[in-house]
């Protein structure tokens, strides 16, 4: 289900749904981090940590 009407699309200024579609980006991004935050204490608190590199074979 489309999260603006599709009826309503021609009735908004030029550019106003990519707005919204950025707008909702950025959030989900900020939500990432937030969670990608919150994993990473977590690791902490189990004494486990992670190497930002991958090793070449795994990949």
């Amino acid at each position: 289900m489309s999260p603006t009407p599709t009826h309503q699309v021609d009735d908004q200024e030029p550019g106003q749904l990519l707005r919204e579609l950025e707008q909702r980006q950025d959030d989900v991004l900020d939500q990432l981090d937030a969670l990608d935050s919150q994993l990473q204490e977590v690791l902490k608190g189990l004494g486990v940590t992670l190497d930002n590199e991958l090793d070449g074979d795994v990949v």
